[in-house]
């Protein structure tokens, strides 16, 4: 009686699953214009109604990131979502979910209103497991780790409940930390700012010196003479004294060879690491092609078995290469801007006369 009652479940939730997918292709032209789909993604649309008509919703979850990964749009991102909802992958479920319904157009009708509905459901059901953090990056971060993993805070962040280490990474070596514990279905608004290192003491003022009495005369001293004593011949008078140095200029002139030194060194460093970057970048490009490939070639297995892992490391590894084309077109970009401002401080005149103040530097050339 159980095993019949167990059997009669799976049938009705798979059915369930079945009428929510049958109708991707009406839900794709009803939210976006569907791009041409190749012989491959229609295939692979076939496997995934087969695997969900056999109730195998994690061979439906590794078909649906293969097209996914071929095509991104709304419609297969809400797809994933509500699969990773029914595998209870609660964290990926809710940032799927909340990205499709934040994309999804408003409903003309009463199928996309019931569209909406059941996307908001499962949105809703992931939201009751993770807690949700909605971070305040300080000016100027680069990149912001939430448990080490680097997240997009144009976006709201899911994590599981408990503690979790928040870090912000700015320039110069500049970071923000803050760790945070986050209930289950919980929301919290984290703004986040730099460590700044406390100022060392002033040191204590040294206390003046008492000032001295002058001496008490003494009895036996003879009162002082003025003019020359009798039988002593005249001091000699005393040389005159020599002229004092003119005070050193406010200013310097022509180039320093320190600030030279120091801008060559940091260009050549900042195009060094961007160069690095781009080499990482293309490395993680060619992984990116190569699982592709591998994903394509075992195509069958992944209908049978699922390769959601392979997807997602996929999906990974062509985001950080992205993620590393961008930060060495910077790192790059900032080694040609000192580069350029170390030639055009070399090519002053010598009798360039550079001035540093409170607001900045000043540049005095005469002729």
């Amino acid at each position: 009686m159980g095993a019949s009652r167990r059997a009669a479940r799976s049938r009705r939730a798979a059915g369930l699953i079945s009428l929510a997918l049958s109708s991707l292709s009406s839900q794709v032209h009803a939210e976006e214009p569907a791009p041409p789909r190749s012989p491959e993604l229609l295939a692979l649309f076939r496997a995934a109604d087969e695997a969900m008509a056999q109730a195998d919703v994690g061979g439906a979850r590794a078909i649906w990131g293969r097209i996914h990964l071929l095509q991104p749009t709304n419609p297969a991102l809400c797809q994933l979502g509500q699969l990773d909802r029914r595998l209870e992958r609660w964290v990926t479920a809710a940032g799927e979910l909340s990205k499709c319904i934040e994309r999804m157009p408003a409903p003309q009708d009463a199928r996309e209103r019931g569209l909406h509905e059941a996307r908001h459901a499962d949105f809703a059901a992931a939201r009751q497991h993770v807690g949700e953090l909605e971070l305040s990056p300080p000016p100027g971060a680069e990149r912001v780790l939430v448990a080490g993993k680097d997240v997009d805070v144009r976006h709201k962040v899911y994590v599981p409940p408990g503690e979790h280490e928040i870090t912000a990474m700015g320039p110069q070596g500049l970071f923000a930390r803050a760790r945070v514990k986050i209930e289950a279905g919980e929301t919290l608004n984290l703004p986040l700012t730099y460590e700044v290192a406390p100022p060392a003491p002033a040191p204590e003022p040294a206390p003046a010196p008492a000032p001295k009495a002058p001496p008490a005369p003494r009895p036996h001293d003879a009162p002082a003479v003025n003019g020359p004593v009798p039988g002593k011949p005249p001091p000699a008078p005393r040389p005159p004294p020599a002229p004092r140095p003119p005070p050193p200029s406010a200013g310097q002139t022509g180039p320093s060879p320190w600030i030279v030194g120091t801008g060559a060194f940091v260009a050549a460093s900042l195009v060094g690491t961007g160069i690095g970057l781009h080499v990482a970048a293309s490395d993680a490009s060619q992984e990116a092609t190569r699982l592709r490939g591998e994903i394509k070639d075992s195509e069958q297995d992944a209908i049978q078995t699922g390769l959601a892992d392979a997807y997602e490391q996929a999906i990974d590894v062509h985001e950080r290469a992205n993620r590393l084309h961008t930060w060495s077109f910077d790192v790059l970009m900032a080694g040609a801007a000192v580069g350029a401002a170390t030639v055009v401080y070399l090519s002053l005149p010598r009798n360039a006369e550079i001035r540093a103040h409170t607001g900045g530097a000043s540049v005095r050339v005469v002729w």
